[in-house]
C-alpha cells in the first residue's frame, strides 16, 4: 500500500495560512468539494470520498490516532458510481458517519498541503508528506515539522483522529466547542455555533435549510438598493440590507461559499451563498470592518420595509414605487 506522513491542526486564520502556504507551494491553489461517507471497518477506515454525481474513489487507510506527525498506509480505487457505492457498502456494512468539506489544495513538492473548511466543525489544515517505496517513516516526518514551522503551525493545535471522530464527538456532547468556524477567515471576528441566550435574537438562513445564522442585536439599519449588482444578486427589482454589527452575528449551522467583487469605491466585496440551493445570505467588506449587510429575505421573520432608506434611486426599475415620506438617495448616502 501508498504511504504518507500525515498531520491534521486546528486554525483560527486561515487568510494568513492561506498566504504561507502560497508561499511555500509549487502548485495551487485548488478548489475541491469532498463529501466521505465512512463504513464500518474492523482493520482500519473506509471511506467513500465523492467528488461529483459520477466521479469518486473509495479509501481504505490504517493510521495511528494521535497528535504528532504520524505514518499512514492507504489503497485508493477511483470509481465513476460513487451514488451507487454508497449504497452498496451502507447496506453491506453500515455507515458510521459522513463529512463535507470544501478543500483548498497547495502542492509543495510531495507534500499535499490542505486548507479544509469542514461542515459543523471549522477551519482545519492538514499536511500529507507522500513516501517512497522503503523510504523511513522519519525522512517524511522531519519534513513535516519543517513545513510546520514555516506555515506558522504550533504543536498545541494539532489533534487526533479524523474529522469524523470529532463529528461524533460534538453530536455526543453539543457542548464541546466546534473549534474556529468558517467566519474566522474571511468574516473576522464571526463566529460558529456560539449559541446566543439572551436579549433579541433574529434569525435566518438559506432557502434549502443547509446554513443557518443568528444574530443578538436590533438591525443598525435597513436600506433597499436598486442598483444594478443588487438587482443581479437578488434576481429581483432590488436588494434588501439589514446591516448588523459584525460582533453580534454568528454562523449557527453549515459551510457556505464566498464570491468576491470589486466595489465602485475601491473596495472588496465578498458575497456569501449556499453552496446547495444559492441562496445569497450575507455580503461583507474585506478587512475589518465593523458591520455586515444581511440579505433580507433570507431572515425567517418579514422585514418590515416602512422603514426602509431607498439608495441608488437614479436606477431604480420603471414602475417601483417609494413609499411617501421615506429616505431616498439617488447614488450611495454619504
Amino acid at each position: 500500500m501508498a504511504r504518507n506522513v500525515e498531520i491534521k491542526a486546528r486554525v483560527s486564520n486561515v487568510g494568513a495560512i492561506r498566504q504561507k502556504a502560497a508561499a511555500v507551494a509549487d502548485k495551487g491553489p485548488f478548489e475541491i468539494t469532498q463529501d466521505d461517507t465512512f463504513f464500518r471497518c474492523e482493520s482500519g477506515r473506509l471511506k467513500l470520498r465523492a467528488f461529483s454525481s459520477d466521479e469518486g474513489e473509495l479509501i481504505f487507510y490504517r493510521r495511528a490516532d494521535q497528535q504528532g506527525p504520524k505514518e499512514s498506509f492507504y489503497l485508493l480505487s477511483p470509481t465513476s458510481a460513487p451514488d451507487t457505492v454508497r449504497e452498496s457498502l451502507s447496506l453491506a456494512y453500515g455507515q458510521t458517519g459522513r463529512v463535507r468539506k470544501q478543500r483548498t489544495l497547495f502542492l509543495a513538492g510531495r507534500t499535499r498541503i490542505h486548507l479544509d473548511q469542514v461542515e459543523g466543525l471549522g477551519n482545519f489544515l492538514e499536511l500529507e508528506v507522500v513516501l517512497e517505496n522503503g523510504e523511513a517513516a522519519e525522512s517524511g516526518i522531519r519534513e513535516a515539522h519543517i513545513l510546520m514551522e514555516r506555515l506558522g503551525v504550533q504543536s498545541t493545535q494539532l489533534i487526533q483522529g479524523a474529522y469524523v471522530d470529532l463529528l461524533a464527538q460534538r453530536a455526543s456532547n453539543p457542548s464541546t466547542p466546534s473549534g474556529p468556524g468558517l467566519g474566522q477567515e474571511r468574516p473576522g471576528e464571526i463566529a460558529y455555533g456560539e449559541k446566543r441566550t439572551s436579549g433579541s435574537v433574529s434569525c435566518g438562513g438559506c432557502q434549502c435549510g443547509s446554513i443557518r445564522y443568528e444574530f443578538s442585536r436590533s438591525a443598525l439599519e435597513l436600506y433597499v438598493c436598486h442598483c444594478k449588482e443588487c438587482r443581479k444578486q437578488a434576481a429581483s427589482a432590488f436588494g434588501i440590507s439589514v446591516i448588523v454589527p459584525r460582533a453580534a452575528f454568528r454562523l449557527t449551522r453549515g459551510t457556505p461559499k464566498f464570491w468576491s467583487r470589486a466595489t465602485d469605491t475601491g473596495h472588496t466585496l465578498e458575497c456569501v451563498f449556499c453552496p446547495d440551493c444559492g441562496s445569497r445570505l450575507w455580503h461583507q467588506r474585506r478587512g475589518t470592518a465593523e458591520t455586515i449587510s444581511v440579505k433580507g429575505g433570507s431572515l425567517d421573520e418579514p422585514v418590515d420595509l416602512r422603514r426602509a432608506v431607498h439608495i441608488w434611486t437614479s436606477r431604480m426599475l420603471p414602475g417601483i414605487i417609494v413609499p411617501e415620506g421615506a429616505a431616498q438617495f439617488p447614488g450611495e448616502p454619504e
